[in-house]
């Protein structure tokens, strides 16, 4: 049977145990990510945060063992108006990695305070 997939629902990044000030200084705070809340029955099984991403939910998990992300994963963001949003993030001192030059598309890549990384692009218009 062929996957019938609807669409997206989460994303689920982890983070170090205790560190839920920091997630929500970088999530809600230099992204501006609404924090929502979780279905209570997950409370007394996961330590999680949730937060409105696009149109799905970003699920932040402080449950151990927390090992560094491997720099190949990552979620990329298709996003409008790449440099202002870039001199945004480098006036808060977020860590900013080039990334390969592509003739289609400006991109560089956001790491958050834990090492997961996040690719925001805006693609060329073609002239």
């Amino acid at each position: 049977m062929k996957l019938k997939a609807k669409r997206l629902n989460h994303i689920t990044l982890s983070v170090p145990a205790g560190e839920h000030d920091k997630v929500r200084e970088f999530y809600g705070g230099v992204l501006g990510l609404e924090e929502v809340p979780r279905p209570e029955a997950l409370n007394s099984v996961y330590d999680l945060m949730w937060f409105k991403f696009l149109d799905i939910l970003l699920h932040i998990d402080f449950s151990p063992p927390w090992t560094k992300p491997a720099e190949n994963r990552h979620v990329a963001m298709e996003v409008e108006d790449l440099p202002a949003l870039r001199r945004y993030l480098e006036g808060k001192q977020a860590t900013i990695r080039e990334a390969v030059v592509m003739p289609d598309r400006d991109r560089f890549y956001l790491l958050d305070p834990f090492g997961n990384y996040f690719e925001l692009l805006e693609i060329k218009k073609s002239e």
